[in-house]
């Protein structure tokens, strides 16, 4: 009898973590917002997307999903765990709508209200490259969602997103770049005072 109450207890332990998680499609093609790229409308372009949670709008830094333009993965049945890494083509539709076309469920850590941030990036690199010179990349606000628990509940949409401004980041010349051009416009004038 003992231990059939610590196996029941077991499972019920088990079952309580992954019963408080909940599952989100990554799509806001519902909702009129937009992704731009350098000021104009993205109507076209493909993004790598990469979704962050947080229990607070403070701590919003564990990646749900990240999609890829270099990946060719495509995710497995819903709802998917957290973390994965998978494809990101044709996950930006018209005028800039972000929607993952397989229609998978991405597991979310804990279920009720949680905050999230959608980082957008273009070209290849594998991570979002923040300020990295010549990158095109941008970052939602921290926006606030309402997920179900359970893995049979339906999924909520990242609707709350709002505009995903994406710019590309000016390259700033080296700080050495910037002193060999001082020592050789001091030079262009010491020649010119002995000539003259």
């Amino acid at each position: 009898m003992k231990k059939l109450i610590l196996s029941v207890a077991a499972v019920a332990a088990l079952s309580v973590p992954a019963f408080a998680q909940g599952i989100y499609f990554a799509d806001n093609s519902g909702a009129a917002y937009d992704t731009t790229i350098n000021g104009a409308i993205n109507t076209s372009q493909d993004l790598n997307l990469e979704l962050l949670y947080g229990a607070s709008a403070g701590s919003v830094t564990t990646p749900i999903v990240t999609l890829l333009l270099s990946s060719s993965a495509t995710p497995p049945a819903s709802p998917v765990a957290v973390g994965g890494v998978y494809s990101a083509a044709n996950d930006v539709s018209f005028l800039g709508t972000i929607l993952e076309q397989t229609g998978a469920a991405f597991t979310v850590p804990a279920a009720g209200t949680g905050f999230f941030q959608v980082l957008a990036w273009t070209g290849n690199s594998a991570t979002y490259p923040g300020s990295t010179p010549g990158a095109t990349d941008g970052a939602s606000s921290v926006f606030q969602e309402t997920i179900a628990s359970g893995a049979t509940a339906f999924p909520a949409d990242i609707s709350n997103v709002g505009v995903i401004s994406l710019n590309t980041v000016s390259a700033v010349p080296e700080p050495s770049t910037l002193a060999m051009a001082g020592v050789g416009l001091v030079s262009m004038l010491l020649m010119r005072r002995k000539i003259s």
